[in-house]
């Protein structure tokens, strides 16, 4: 019973508006898949209207619930709706589009993420970051869709048009300017025009660049999800703090250009870079910056060497030396959430697992980048016998040098960089740590490499490839692994590695 009631602890008024509510969207849904059948609408048109008057109606929940219980519900609700709906192909109304998405899903989700974080103080926030859902990501598809001649893009899976996501930023943009100062009364803060000027521009370039690098709808989680925290960050935080998450998106600019002049990075993995970094330096400022930078220069500049030697080895591996999406999230992804996690729940440790978990996908990189070098002939990890140069999961001692390597200067950038308060003293121990935490993680890349990664032959030459597609785009057959474990996701638990073995060599 004390669980029941804490689930539905809310006033009786509450729940009658609960009702009211519940009963106007579906009546609306209703009405729009009634009117499609009967006047031939595309299933978009009716999406969209759906999409855009649900957030108005999201709009108004602040002004008339006095708790947050029931909207939870209502998001709980909508969001296994959605889901049964796009699995079975019904309510098309709703969530019709010209490829399968779970965008309708992401919405109540992403809502029910906001109430349960932003309604106790920070109702601007949800608010605003609903209604760029809601009207920017709307306007951006319109945009995108009725133009004959849109300039496309693709950072990821799904096509983008630079006209949309124009749109996009604007619409977002004016949303943030002409309403923040008059709806940050709600949670009792003055922000001038200036000031929501400022905010705005911040949250319109963070929206649309996560709206730009989703796929499948993922753009109605993470857009709303990224203006929120920004808002929340510069809203709530001291000017300092807004002040550097500014320096940030800067930062990440810089570093996304430059990569992507140099051909360190692909667009999409620009893009990545540019994300990451913005956080990064927001929330940790250089102390978290500097470590991953040391990676990313050091490892790109090593991709760079022995061009002709590395040649042979195109077939070979997966991805190039031109870093994309995939490669930056898998690399600093892991970085990059537990800079988020150190600002959600603020903990010294945080930062040392950072530099766990860099100095892994740096010892990895090394050992790659420099392992290919070795005259003699690698072994697998895994038995020890001799396999061919390339192979995933061979280790050779030059390779296995040049992860300590790798691993021992992202730890000395870490301790010298070290912010005050930090459980990372600059002492031999937790150097010695940070360098074994590394290494570790670059030998467990080479476990996985070589047993659960997959790996393909060519029908066309007979070569061993973890590329699904080779010799003039023949589809290859999987002949060991798992076929979802490619690369990046080997890349990822390597960092992971690295962060949880830093942590235990810590406890003992």
């Amino acid at each position: 019973m004390n669980v029941l009631k804490f689930l539905f602890a809310a006033p009786a008024s509450d729940w009658i508006r609960f009702a009211g509510f519940l009963c106007g969207i579906v009546f609306f849904i209703f009405l729009a898949e009634r009117t499609r059948t009967r006047l031939g609408w595309s299933p978009e048109v009716n999406r969209k209207l759906v999409h855009v008057m649900t957030g108005i109606l999201v709009f108004f929940c602040p002004f008339f619930f006095i708790s947050g219980k029931p909207l939870v519900w209502m998001a709980v609700l909508f969001a296994g709706v959605d889901f049964i709906g796009v699995e079975t192909g019904k309510l098309k109304g709703m969530h019709g589009t010209l490829r399968k998405s779970f965008g309708t899903v992401f919405y109540p989700l992403t809502f029910l993420i906001l109430v349960l974080t932003c309604w106790n103080g920070q109702k601007t926030v949800l608010i605003l970051s609903m209604l760029i859902l809601a009207l920017a990501d709307a306007a951006a598809a319109v945009t995108g869709e009725n133009l004959k001649h849109p300039h496309e893009f693709r950072l990821w899976k799904d096509k983008k048009s630079l006209e949309g996501s124009a749109v996009m930023c604007l619409t977002s943009f004016l949303i943030v300017w002409m309403l923040l100062p008059r709806l940050c009364r709600l949670d009792r803060i003055v922000v001038s025009g200036a000031e929501a000027a400022w905010i705005g521009s911040v949250a319109a370039v963070a929206a649309t660049l996560l709206e730009a690098m989703s796929a499948k709808g993922s753009d109605n989680l993470t857009s709303p999800l990224g203006a929120a925290f920004v808002l929340s960050f510069m809203l709530y935080n001291p000017t300092g703090d807004a002040l550097r998450l500014t320096a940030g998106l800067l930062l990440g600019a810089v570093v996304a250009v430059s990569s992507l002049r140099l051909r360190f990075l692909a667009p999409s993995g620009s893009a990545a870079a540019f994300v990451l970094a913005a956080v990064l330096f927001g929330i940790g400022g250089w102390p978290w910056t500097v470590p991953i930078l040391v990676f990313f220069i050091s490892s790109s500049l090593l991709s760079k060497m022995g061009k002709s030697r590395k040649k042979q080895f195109e077939g070979i591996f997966e991805k190039t030396d031109t870093r994309d999406i995939g490669q930056v999230a898998a690399n600093g992804g892991t970085a990059g959430l537990l800079a988020l996690l150190s600002y959600f729940f603020p903990d010294p440790v945080w930062y040392t697992l950072h530099l766990g978990a860099v100095a892994a996908v740096n010892a990895d990189t090394w050992a790659t980048e420099i392992g290919v070098f070795s005259n003699t002939r690698p072994r697998s990890i895994i038995g020890l016998k001799p396999v061919p140069h390339g192979t995933s999961g061979g280790v050779t001692l030059l390779g296995t040098a040049g992860a300590l390597l790798g691993s021992a200067l992202v730890a000395v950038a870490g301790g010298l960089m070290a912010p005050p308060g930090s459980v990372f003293p600059v002492s031999g121990t937790v150097l010695g740590i940070v360098v074994l935490a590394g290494l570790s993680g670059s030998l467990c890349d080479s476990v996985l490499g070589a047993s659960i990664q997959a790996q393909y032959r060519c029908p066309v030459c007979g070569k061993i490839t973890e590329k699904q597609v080779h010799c003039g785009g023949r589809a290859t057959e999987l002949v060991s692994g798992l076929r979802f474990m490619n690369n990046d996701w080997v890349n990822w638990i390597c960092s992971v590695t690295g962060a949880v073995v830093l942590w235990m060599g810590m406890l003992f």
